[in-house]
């Protein structure tokens, strides 16, 4: 057996116990008793998109995901790659939010900024929205202002483009939708993991939103 297949197959025994771990930990507490509750009908309050960075996870904002959040997750988290899932959350769930969370150190932004034409077929029609959405030719300053830049400029065009699919529930008060920021290196100086929120319905200028009511909470350190 070759040394990669061992180290691949310790791996897989590694992680398959932690799963059972804690999955027997988790079925043994009282989150059993909510599947017991939840198991017929998904009543989430919002859909997440976020990206599938391994980085990113909801442990960053909720101890309890289980019928919250009904999550879809790409790279770059766009909203033209899963329309029909994030429809499905939105539309035949009802969910009243729809949160659009990016985040700092975004391995598709970098690759958008960059040649990515030795990347799979695949890859490159992911990342050849990306390239609309962080507004590439706009980026001004250095490497890093404009890689920070194009992670905000994103998240507010995924905003923004379901914004125009879904004008009628927002029209009719039924839907908000929010973009935020999820800060993993801590680039804004406000400790690492710290979530932002940076387009509410479109708006992004942050002396308007800081006198939000509810969304406030984001800007009092």
């Amino acid at each position: 057996m070759s040394q990669n297949k061992t180290n691949n197959l310790d791996k897989l025994s590694y992680v398959l116990n932690e799963i059972s771990l804690t999955n027997k930990f988790y079925v043994a507490t009282d989150q059993v008793k909510l599947q017991e509750t939840i198991a017929q009908d998904q009543t989430p309050v919002a859909t997440l998109v976020m990206c599938c960075d391994s980085r990113a996870h909801t442990t960053a904002f909720t101890a309890n995901p289980e019928n919250n959040f009904f999550i879809v997750r790409n790279i770059g988290n766009q909203y033209i790659l899963n329309q029909g899932s994030i429809e499905f959350g939105v539309i035949n769930l009802q969910t009243p939010l729809l949160i659009f969370l990016g985040h700092t150190q975004c391995g598709a932004i970098k690759s958008a900024m960059e040649d990515y034409s030795f990347q799979s077929s695949a890859l490159i029609r992911e990342i050849d929205h990306l390239t609309l959405s962080i507004r590439v030719n706009e980026l001004q300053g250095d490497t890093n202002t404009r890689y920070h830049q194009a992670v905000q400029n994103n998240i507010n065009k995924q905003v923004e483009l379901a914004s125009k699919d879904f004008h009628a529930l927002i029209n009719q008060e039924k839907l908000i939708i929010v973009g935020m920021l999820l800060d993993l290196d801590n680039t804004h100086g406000n400790g690492y993991g710290k979530i932002s929120l940076i387009n509410y319905m479109g708006e992004t200028d942050p002396n308007i939103l800081c006198n939000i009511p509810g969304i406030n909470d984001f800007f009092i350190d």
